[in-house]
């Protein structure tokens, strides 16, 4: 493995800067990476290799005329298959779109990648319809993640969040209807925005979804974030240009442990005491795993000691507020029948043929959408949004909420979730804040089991900038650095860095664990893909 892998962009921008590498290297040595851990996690399903070296050629020229367009100038960033990309396909996870065409328009998350100078080398793989939070999908087959064969990466961005933690490429952008930037997140030890609703431009249009950056640090994630939050109006509803400085997560005088009386970007001269919300009952569904619920707390915990910023000042402890559990009624049924009419609507476009490919406890699951009638639908979505309401007020007054990502810790990558009769069901902590349209990062806060542990940072809608600062305060707190998987590991360690250690070469394991072979076709020559990786 080359070591400029484990470089952050910071890192890495200064050799492009210096010529001590180039945006070139970079690709190659991330392509390599693809070659040899991919058989293993199968996480990237279509390679654009030539338009990715033109990209890269190009960004070195503006890095030795001291003209990068942007902080990603250079640097290699895969997307979501469910996000368009020219000269990859599109596939949406499912087997039966096997023949569509390559794109030839990109995305807004891409279009606006492709502007900054990002390297777009990849598309990564995701389950059928994006319709369960797993990496089981009928095209790809199964992804796995580095951490832990055996394990679940999360989804719907489940090749995103596994390529990521497996070292390949500095970020990724997925998309998020019920978690799905978030869950990968948890599972493989990343930092992930599902952005205010609007604030990052996608297509189709949605209420719900949205586009989000991944990456393996908060600084890199608010550099994907400054490139993709900008308009386009292509979506109409796209939000304007935010009236801030790009994110400075560089240890500001200010400590993230206070906040201004007014918005983000306003006043930061008077300032209150932050008051932080913890989520850990939302009054129905599975019990949280107790050693998940003391990471949250353990969250919590710092933002209350009022831990000073490096400027050696002391910060003004949060007040911490434990939030009652918002629902007194199982809210979830009404949620899935609507997740089920949008899954089965996808499904009936295909003929008999093709819908026999979709994966089958998809096609399952979304068949009770057979029997609604259009009155049982608006009844659903009249419950879903009386749920938003009540969350909403539950949440309101906090600065930043803090919650689990998920209530297990993980499960089987060959499980379509932990309720195999709903997919999505465990999202519980994830899919209602898509509903609110609030911004929500997740991060790695924990260790268990040698299994990372994610934790989310809430806050209210167009405060994305604010739960970024949340969240970079606490990544510098949280006292270890992931040993990240680089050669997945066929079972989890249970060891951790402290973070006093910097993040270098990851501990070399012997991985021969094979996922089911993704396509050479779709990979654009990629070979032996079912090659075990050397000892």
């Amino acid at each position: 493995m080359d070591t400029l892998l484990t470089w952050t962009t910071a890192r890495l921008r200064t050799a492009f800067a210096t010529g001590e590498t180039t945006p070139l290297q970079a690709l190659e040595a991330t392509l390599e990476q693809v070659r040899s851990v991919n058989p293993a996690i199968n996480a990237v399903v279509a390679l654009d290799e030539a338009g990715a070296r033109k990209a890269a050629r190009a960004a070195g020229e503006r890095w030795a005329s001291g003209t990068p367009l942007s902080p990603l100038d250079g640097v290699p960033v895969s997307v979501k298959d469910s996000i368009a990309a020219v000269g990859m396909p599109w596939r949406h996870g499912t087997a039966p779109n096997d023949t569509l065409a390559d794109s030839t328009v990109d995305a807004p998350p891409t279009a606006r990648l492709r502007e900054a100078g990002a390297v777009v080398f990849a598309k990564t793989a995701m389950p059928d319809f994006g319709m369960s939070a797993s990496g089981v999908s009928s095209l790809y087959g199964i992804t796995r993640n580095p951490w832990d064969l055996r394990r679940s990466p999360g989804g719907s961005s489940s090749g995103a969040g596994a390529a990521l933690a497996a070292g390949i490429g500095w970020g990724a952008v997925g998309s998020d209807i019920a978690g799905s930037v978030r869950l990968p997140a948890g599972h493989c030890g990343l930092v992930a925005l599902k952005p205010t609703q609007g604030r990052i431009p996608h297509l189709p249009s949605s209420t719900v979804r949205s586009a989000g950056p991944m990456a393996r640090t908060v600084a890199e994630v608010s550099e994907l974030y400054d490139v993709i939050a900008r308009p386009d109006h292509r979506d109409e509803l796209s939000l304007p240009t935010e009236p801030t400085e790009p994110i400075e997560l560089t240890e500001p005088a200010e400590t993230p442990a206070t906040m201004p009386t007014g918005t983000i970007g306003g006043d930061w001269t008077h300032r209150r005491r932050l008051r932080v919300g913890v989520l850990l009952d939302l009054g129905y569904g599975r019990e949280l795993d107790p050693r998940i619920v003391a990471v949250v707390r353990r969250a919590a915990d710092v933002l209350a000691s009022g831990s000073g910023s490096g400027s050696g000042s002391d910060g003004v402890p949060a007040e911490v507020v434990d939030i009652p559990a918002p629902f007194h009624d199982d809210p979830y049924p009404a949620l899935d029948r609507v997740f089920q009419v949008r899954a089965r609507t996808e499904w009936e476009a295909f003929d008999p043929a093709a819908r026999a490919r979709v994966q089958p406890q998809i096609t399952r699951w979304s068949a009770a959408a057979d029997r609604y009638a259009a009155t049982d639908l608006e009844r659903s979505v009249a419950a879903v949004a009386r749920a938003r309401t009540q969350l909403a007020a539950a949440v309101a007054g906090f600065d930043v909420v803090l919650a689990p990502v998920l209530p297990v810790l993980t499960f089987d990558a060959e499980a379509i979730g932990v309720d195999p009769e709903h997919p999505l069901a465990h999202c519980g902590y994830t899919c209602w804040f898509n509903q609110t349209g609030q911004p929500a990062a997740a991060l790695c806060f924990g260790m268990v089991e040698g299994l990372p542990v994610g934790i989310q940072v809430i806050g209210p809608r167009f405060a994305d900038r604010r739960v970024l600062q949340v969240a970079a305060h606490l990544e510098s707190r949280r006292g270890f650095v992931p040993d990240w998987p680089f050669l997945p590991r066929p079972t989890a360690h249970l060891s951790a860095r402290p973070a006093a250690r910097p993040a270098t070469r990851a501990t070399a394991d012997s991985a021969r664990a094979v996922s089911p072979a993704v396509s050479s076709t779709a990979l654009g020559g990629l070979t032996n893909l079912t090659d075990p990786l050397p000892a």
